[in-house]
């Protein structure tokens, strides 16, 4: 039963993460200084960045890697 619910939760976050408009072609930076503390412009840079934000609600932003 439990197997079965984590199933169709997966399945769910699945689904509306495909549905939700998001940045593409994400860059870091690459003028960024890590020896100085000045304001270097955005930390990471895309297309269609403004898209997926709405005002009056919580925008999460979700980042994974692999080292």
């Amino acid at each position: 039963m439990k197997k079965k619910f984590m199933l169709a939760l997966a399945v769910a976050a699945l689904a509306l993460a495909a549905r939700s408009d998001a940045g593409e072609n994400l860059k870091l930076n690459p003028k960024l200084d890590y020896s100085s503390d000045s304001q270097d412009g955005a930390l990471i840079t895309g297309d269609q960045m403004d898209d997926g934000a709405q005002a009056g609600v919580p925008n999460y932003i979700l980042m994974t890697g692999e080292g």
